[in-house]
């Protein structure tokens, strides 16, 4: 099971660095197979807008973009496919640094001028992802920082959840385990929703077949998800 470290910080208090509350899980009886870092800081990375795409002369496979920054706009050579006019995807400028430490410089590509990259999710440290552009929601504001949408980076720890360890299968039980590792309180979310709408009867039936070994079984609707 994974467990992203900013996740379980809304159900419990800590201050450990990620392999320190990996090896306390591990001694604890939870056993840690990873540790995973995801993202890094963005820096010169933002939002950009693709406003125009036009074919490469001299490369079948390429396109030419025109890309607005929230300042300006950029020509930008790109090999992906999967993106139209219109789109926003995350754009590295001049100058900009990729997580695997490659800075964008301004570059012919086959003979175009090409001044930044528009990024894929590999390419951000998110995944190893390289298909295509990572395409972001459109009300997101061209031009902002790309660290203010998908936050700082994060650490996934990847548990090995053992037969007689079921409380441990969700977040809220790894919550527990730290709660109780690390002498914190254990913040449960609150559960408050409205029920509305045709009575539960008329839009689903539970039968129980067994009542011996299922003596009681609960089912709820939910509707416009």
């Amino acid at each position: 099971m994974k467990v992203p470290v900013s996740w379980l910080k809304d159900y419990v208090e800590f201050d450990a660095s990620p392999e320190e509350l990996a090896q306390r899980l591990t001694f604890s009886g939870v056993e840690v197979e990873g540790v995973e870092k995801i993202g890094f800081d963005y820096e010169g990375i933002v939002v950009g807008e693709i406003v125009g795409v036009e074919r490469h002369p001299g490369a079948d496979r390429l396109t030419v973009c025109r890309v607005n920054d929230g300042r300006k706009e950029c020509r930008v050579v790109c090999g992906a496919t999967n993106f139209k006019v219109g789109d926003k995807a995350p754009f590295a400028g001049v100058g900009a640094a990729l997580a695997s430490g490659m800075t964008i410089r301004r570059a012919k590509i086959r003979g175009e001028m090409s001044e930044g990259m528009l990024c894929a999710e590999d390419e951000l440290g998110l995944s190893k992802d390289h298909s295509g552009l990572m395409i972001l929601p459109s009300g997101i504001r061209t031009g902002a920082p790309l660290s203010e949408v998908l936050g700082p980076p994060d650490a996934v720890i990847d548990l090995e959840i053992t037969w007689n360890r079921p409380d441990c299968l969700c977040i809220v039980g790894i919550a527990r385990e730290v709660a109780a590792l690390f002498g914190s309180r254990l913040k449960l979310p609150s559960v408050d929703y409205v029920e509305a709408g045709d009575p539960v009867d008329a839009l689903a039936q539970v039968t129980i077949a067994d009542g011996e070994g299922c003596p009681r079984y609960t089912a709820r609707v939910l509707s416009d998800v």
